[in-house]
């Protein structure tokens, strides 16, 4: 299906690596102006954008540093974002995040606190700034980034299973609130996709077992892969187009799980 995005505005947090840096690449493929943030080394800036500077590529980019661990920091965020676009955006893609692992007698208060910042807080301040403007022009899309993890639990990952989970109300009731004026709102509940965290997991297990990555990761797609594979990013980023498009208009406060029959079982 062909998706024109021409004309419209996103911004998508955590989106200097990763399935954001993808979803970026994959709206602005389809003529939407694009906002990317995350923490990133500022000498490495130009060379993110750059990578949007081509002729198929019909719309602006802008990058803003963003810290999401205060709200204050993303409430200073969502100002700068509006004094340079006083009439808001069109597409919030809520994906920055952070793992918050450990078992619960392990969890610092620290670490749920920063799991919380990031995950919850920062998409709840974000949709917060830009919903009202979305509901004026009467159009907007707010995909929150949940996971299979919020649909279930697993030993270690209260912090993020928790927040998670909660995504998935939160974009319940957004939903309800922007159903009568044209602001959809989802949360994509991806598996293990093919990308840095769940890489990162792997080479963990490798060290631990003394094997290689590859090694490791046979072991893991076993484990925890019914369909024997790590998700495409790309199967993310399609899902995300039609989402933004015409046909994806009545889907919203649905939880979109993405994750090859890992929560079948």
């Amino acid at each position: 299906m062909s998706v024109n995005l021409l004309g419209k505005l996103a911004l998508v947090t955590g989106s200097t690596t990763g399935i954001g840096l993808g979803i970026a690449h994959s709206l602005a493929s389809k003529g939407c102006s694009v906002i990317l943030t995350g923490i990133i080394d500022q000498t490495l800036v130009s060379g993110l954008l750059s990578e949007f500077t081509r002729d198929d590529y019909k719309g602006r980019v802008h990058f803003f540093p963003s810290d999401f661990l205060e709200i204050e920091n993303v409430e200073t965020f969502c100002q700068d974002v509006l004094a340079l676009y006083p009439d808001g955006i069109d597409i919030l893609v809520n994906n920055a995040g952070v793992p918050g692992r450990g078992l619960i007698e392990n969890v610092s208060t620290k670490l749920w606190q920063d799991t919380i910042s990031v995950n919850l807080n920062a998409p709840f301040v974000l949709t917060r700034a830009f919903f009202p403007l979305m509901k004026k022009r009467g159009w907007g899309r707010i995909i929150n980034m949940s996971s299979q993890m919020g649909q279930v639990g697993e030993v270690g990952k209260l912090a993020y299973c928790t927040t998670k989970s909660a995504l998935i109300g939160f974009s319940r009731v957004v939903a309800l609130e922007g159903a009568q004026f044209g602001v959809t709102c989802n949360a994509i509940c991806p598996g293990f996709v093919d990308a840095p965290m769940c890489h990162s997991i792997i080479e963990k297990q490798a060290m631990e077992k003394g094997i290689t990555f590859e090694e490791s990761k046979v072991d893991f797609l076993k484990e925890r892969c019914p369909n024997r594979r790590l998700i495409p990013v790309s199967d993310i980023t399609e899902l995300i187009s039609f989402l933004c498009s015409d046909a994806g208009s009545s889907m919203t406060g649905s939880p979109i799980l993405v994750d090859g029959a890992y929560t079948a079982r």
